[in-house]
């Protein structure tokens, strides 16, 4: 079922993106778009170094998580080799490559592999939360004021509640089925978990440039606040993607909210969202091809290998991370 309404959102984005591209967007703009970004390359120099740095930051807070035995060099090729496969195909293939690489190049039980991963991917779930959290609290006041008005102390009030449920209900599912300890474990493991956590949310604020980069670029305007919120909700929204890095799903989320959230036109959003996307894509080709040349693997290969493996599994009941 919920992989139904994942697919059904993910469509639903996808039309509305085809469609606002068929109605504000013509071809000429986005070429001029170009045209202005391969002027800028100092702007350019800071897209590239900041996504890098943003994923070396990842990488390390995954290597504190459960892989600390593994160089943060090798997990920043890793994450890389992930990148490409998900920009490579319509389905979240990165997730199950890396767990392939820590079983086949680390020497990791399938099922240690799954924890990591897992653990490392709800690690990025919490640091997108908690700086979408700040973006909103803390740097956009007038955006809350904006949006909920004198509601703002009740939807405080539900979210601390939601909260504490989940906490609650976690605890209780960590007693009642013993495998969710393990992703508990592979989540916030000791000292460590700490550290991960800031670690994952800087390397998330960090891509925030990529955007800003692109406003400027175009000769627009754009807070800080609001370049971190647009990133952060539209990485979110690719929860919701059914084509190769959620092509269509990232224009029309991040399309939306420049226009929401800073005033811009849409067809200036999506003039944005366009150029921010495909430097993405660029990025993952290159720096996915050169991370595979280093390791000497097919990233296709590496991905055939890892579905095969998630559907037969290891019978191993320990997990020695």
């Amino acid at each position: 079922m919920r992989k139904k309404i994942v697919r059904a959102v993910g469509w639903l984005l996808l039309v509305v993106s085809g469609y606002l591209i068929a109605t504000r967007m013509e071809a000429s703009a986005l070429i001029d778009g170009v045209q202005k970004l391969a002027a800028h390359p100092g702007l350019l120099l800071t897209m590239t170094v900041c996504y890098g740095a943003a994923f070396w930051l990842r990488s390390w807070a995954w290597q504190k998580q459960t892989v600390h035995r593994v160089p943060v060099l090798r997990l920043w090729y890793y994450h890389h080799i992930g990148l490409l496969l998900n920009h490579l195909l319509p389905v979240k293939a990165g997730e199950l490559a890396r767990m392939a690489l820590l079983r086949r190049r680390e020497g990791f039980a399938w099922s240690a592999a799954v924890v990591s991963v897992a653990g490392n991917r709800l690690m990025d779930m919490a640091g997108l939360a908690a700086l979408a959290a700040a973006a909103l609290l803390l740097i956009a006041p007038r955006q809350i004021q904006l949006w909920y008005g004198e509601r703002l102390a009740w939807a405080v009030a539900v979210s601390a509640a939601a909260a504490a449920a989940v906490l609650a209900g976690s605890r209780y599912a960590e007693r009642r089925f013993p495998a969710v300890a393990r992703y508990r474990r592979a989540f916030f493991q000791g000292p460590h978990g700490l550290a991960a956590f800031f670690l994952t949310a800087a390397g998330w604020l960090l891509e925030a440039a990529v955007v800003w980069s692109v406003v400027r670029a175009l000769g627009g305007q754009l807070e800080t606040a609001s370049a971190l919120l647009v990133h952060v909700l539209t990485i979110i929204g690719q929860t919701f993607h059914v084509t190769p890095g959620g092509i269509g799903t990232y224009e029309a989320v991040m399309a939306s909210l420049l226009h929401e959230t800073a005033g811009h036109s849409l067809a200036f959003a999506l003039q944005v969202a366009i150029l921010s996307h495909g430097f993405k894509f660029c990025y993952s080709f290159v720096a996915g091809g050169l991370a595979a040349w280093r390791l000497s693997l097919s990233p296709l290969a590496l991905f055939r290998e890892a579905r095969e493996a998630s559907e037969e599994g290891d019978h191993e009941k320990s997990v020695d991370i």
